[in-house]
This record gives structure tokens, sequence and C-alpha cells, in this order.
């Protein structure tokens, strides 16, 4: 059938044909990270109504995959459909397979729900549901995915909408289910270094204690646990591979973007990252909704309250803690909520490797191991031995205090580490940094007065951090410290010298320490 032609101008315009066409997979040595795209020959997809960017629904045995669709006049030929790497590692794409195309689109509920949203209007779980389904199916254009990311800002959401909204954001992807108590651990960010969970997680099941741990990617911080963790061992695994890790580990150190565990919020994470922003209300809304999908029914979150921090006040703090505890709650969880001090970065490695680093020499009881980090590691670790009801008080103290210098708790790292397809004998030495450095040293005489730690992640980020994992600063000094003029108070770690270049520049615009 040929589609019918009308003229609006001197280009002619293809009014769309809804139904689908046959053509055979061609795979695509191209990655684009996390969007997902398909090219179509242009005559063809034109013939069909399809145009560059448009959302096209693959029908691939039996499933439907909504990617962009590009088009390609001479490099993909009529009956071909070019799928990329990204979406040939998701759903196991095989070449020379036929699939069905069509136009998709969103459905009319959530383009409805989101402009009534827009000018504040309350939305019902119906409708909240519709926009989590149609991001998390890749119906939602980046563009409306971000008009959604951003509400958080204009519209703060009550208590009961975030409880709709990490209910939603779950059930919309997987759901995965352990036996008795299993326990959580997450900070909500926004403090530099401060990679407390790869000790924890190897300490407390050390001890008997399930937790399965799924993280994602860093928003506003030069490494999130999940960047640190890629550098050890593999992060990328099946439903059914976590639940067998789990099973045999107690634990499971994974990435949730590479399953369907929530799906909608590494879509709504995207749209955050250029502006490392993200409002409190989809931070909540993230984290709860991930550990709603995990099967999390006892969870410890850390809020970091600072000057410089993500949670600036304690008034700010306070309300997270209520929202978090009540969303918890309605979800089947029972929280506990630590309010920690924020004053500075933990730790003296900004980046995933140098981060990592500290967390081996934790680990392995080395002697230059930062005892700010291993100490909160060893009060978050207690907090969770008293949630899960394993000792109180002083007696969790010590019992994790114990765990980690008797070697317990390096010994399944290793063991997790060594599921999970890494090097189980690692030290700290054998890690590379980045190639590129600059010592930064003292102008005068004093004592570091604060760090700004803003300044500092925007310094990590333009050194390359979180993506390129060898990149970032190492601390030679911290509040408190005496320094004298000409001391080397940090080190810049990039692998290119413009890198270097751009981050001395904004140093000199924005001051990062303040010396007294």
């Amino acid at each position: 059938m040929n589609p019918k032609k009308t003229q609006t101008s001197p280009k002619q315009v293809y009014l769309p044909v809804r139904q689908a066409f046959h053509v055979r997979t061609r795979l695509i040595d191209i990655q684009e990270g996390d969007s997902f795209t398909a090219l179509l020959n242009e005559q063809e997809a034109r013939d069909h109504g399809i145009n560059s960017m448009d959302k096209i629904s693959l029908i691939y045995e039996g499933e439907e995959i909504v990617v962009d669709a590009d088009l390609s006049h001479s490099y993909i030929k009529r009956g071909e459909v070019g799928i990329l790497k990204d979406v040939v590692q998701k759903y196991k794409i095989e070449a020379g397979k036929m699939v069905a195309v069509a136009f998709t689109s969103n459905s009319s509920l959530s383009v409805e729900a989101l402009k009534k949203a827009l000018k504040g209007v309350k939305l019902n779980e119906k409708e909240t549901f519709s926009i989590m389904k149609d991001i998390a199916t890749n119906r939602f254009t980046d563009t409306l995915t971000t008009y959604y990311s951003a509400l958080g800002f204009f519209y703060p959401a009550t208590d009961h909408e975030l409880y709709i909204m990490a209910k939603a954001m779950a059930q919309t992807g997987e759901m995965l289910h352990f036996p008795g108590v299993v326990a959580d651990k997450h900070c909500m960010g926004g403090v530099p270094g401060n990679e407390t969970t790869m000790i924890m997680i190897p300490l407390l099941t050390s001890l008997g204690i399930k937790m399965p741990k799924t993280f994602s990617k860093a928003i506003t911080t030069p490494a999130a646990t999940g960047e640190c963790v890629s550098v050890l061992m593999d992060i990328s695994f099946s439903k059914k591979q976590i639940e067998e890790l789990v099973r045999k580990h107690n634990t499971c150190l994974v990435w949730g973007g590479g399953l369907d565990l929530a799906p909608a919020d590494e879509k709504l994470i995207k749209a955050a990252y250029p502006l490392s922003m993200q409002s409190y209300s989809r931070t909540i809304v993230s984290i709860m909704a991930k550990k709603y999908a995990m099967g999390i029914n006892h969870s410890l979150i850390d809020i970091p309250m600072g000057p410089t921090a993500k949670v600036p006040d304690m008034k700010t703090a306070n309300k997270l803690k209520k929202q978090f505890i009540y969303v918890g709650q309605k979800l089947g969880m029972k929280v506990h909520v630590e309010i920690t001090d924020a004053i500075e970065p933990i730790g003296a490695g900004i980046g995933a490797i140098l981060q990592v680093r500290e967390v081996l020499r934790v680990l392995q009881q080395h002697e230059l191991r930062p005892m700010d980090l291993q100490n909160k590691a060893l009060f978050l670790a207690a907090r969770i031995i008293e949630l899960v009801g394993m000792a109180k008080g002083k007696a969790a103290d010590e019992l994790a205090l114990k765990t980690l210098k008797s070697g317990k708790a390096w010994g399944k790292m290793q063991e997790i580490i060594k599921a999970q397809h890494g090097n189980p004998n690692i030290k700290s030495e054998q890690l590379e940094l980045a190639k590129i450095k600059k010592e930064i040293k003292a102008e005068k005489d004093g004592r570091v007065k604060s760090i700004d730690m803003k300044v500092l992640n925007v310094v990590a980020r333009t050194l390359g951090a979180p993506i390129d994992l060898k990149a970032g600063l190492y601390l030679r000094k911290k509040t408190g410290d005496a320094v004298k003029k000409g001391d080397i108070i940090y080190v810049l770690y990039a692998s290119e010298e413009p890198k270097i270049k751009m981050a001395i520049e904004y140093l000199d615009q924005k001051k990062m320490y303040e010396i007294r």
C-alpha cells in the first residue's frame, strides 16, 4: 500500500501509517551509553511515517522493545534494521532475525498527567504509574523525562506522593524477593570519598546478615559505589545470577541499571546528570524504590549534613528523615536514619580508583588506611547490627570492630570479588591512577579552616571523574591540619593535560581550601 502524501510546503510530509513492517536485524558495533537506538533505511522509514528520533517498537521474539529511530540513506538497506550495541546487550538480540517495526508513542494518560503535574496539580496513583511506565519502557522522550525529573524543584511532593512514586517506580520493573531479614544501607550522597558501603557489606554479610546491594551511577559526587565496585569486579548480572549470588554469599554488589529494577530511575538519573542536580523528592523516590524492588525489609539511611553538602542544615535533614521513615514503612520496611556530620570529605582519595585504594587499605588494615573512613563505616555497620537485632549499643560497636580487625571482613570481600569475576588477591598498591598529575601547594602558612565540597566535586568532574575511573584528587591536608607555605595540600590526577589545565583555571576562580 502506498502511503498517503500531503503537500504542506515544497518538502513532502508523509502521514504516519501505524501498521508494522518486517525487517531483518543487523548488529551495529556502536555503543551510545544509555540511549537505545535502531537504524532504519531512510526511504523505508518515511514510507511508514517514521522520522528521525521518533519512538518505534521492535517486536523481537514476542517482546516489545521501544527505541529511538535514526535514519540512514545508504548504510542500512531496505529490509534491514541496524541494532546498536546497547540494545543488543540488554535484549540479547541476534543477527539475521526477523522483527516487526511499528511507529509507537507514549500513552495519552501519561502525557496529560505530566501536563497536570507541570501546572502543580497533584497526580493520583494511576497517573503516576502511567508516567513511570512510559519512562521505564522508553516511550517518553528525553525532553519529557527531563521535565518530569525537574518537577521536584518547583513542586515539592507530599509524603504520600513520594510513597506512590517509589511504589510505581519499583512495580514498573523487576521485583526480587528473599526470605528472612534482608538489610541494606544507603547514603544520600553529596560527600566526596565516603565509600563506606564497600567496607560495610563484607563486614556485615560475614556475620550472616543478608544484604543484596544494588547501586546507581554517580550524579552529584566524583564516584559512587557503582564506579568504585566496577574497579574490582563485574557489576552487571541478571536477576537469576543475583539470586544465586545472594543464595551462596548472602550478598551481591551489582548495578541496578543492568537489570529492570526500578528502570525509570536510570533514565531520571541520566536527565539529572548534566547539571549534577537531583531534587530531594527524586532522591528519596530513587533510593526507596530500589530498596522495595530488591526485597529489602531493614534499611539504614545515612544523611550527611553540612554547609557544603547536599543537605546543608538540620531542619532539612530532619524533614528528609521523616520522609524516608514514612515511605519505608508504607513499603513494608523497618527504617533507621542517621544524620551524620559532613563538614569535609571522608577519606583522602576522591575518584573511583583513589577511593577503592582506601577501601582496600581499611579492609586489609593497611598502615596508611584513612581512620575517618574506617570509623564511619564501623559506626554505620554497628547501627545495622542493632537494626536487625543481632546486638545493641556498645556490644554492636565492639562486634563491628572485631570483625574488621580479625580479617573476617576482608576474607568475605575476597569471596565476593571472586564470585563476581575479579581478582581476590588485589592489593591497594596495584591500582593504577591517571598518568598526569599536578601537585597544588599552599601559598601561605596557616591551618586548614574548611574544604568546600561543592567546589571539590566540580574539580573532580573537570578532571574526568566519574567516567574516568583513574581521575580525581588526593587530599594531603584535611580540616584542622597545619600547613606551611610550599606544602602540598592536594594532588590532581587526569588522563589528559587539558583537563588538568581546566581544573586549575576553575580553581583560580573558586576557593576549595580556606587556610588561615
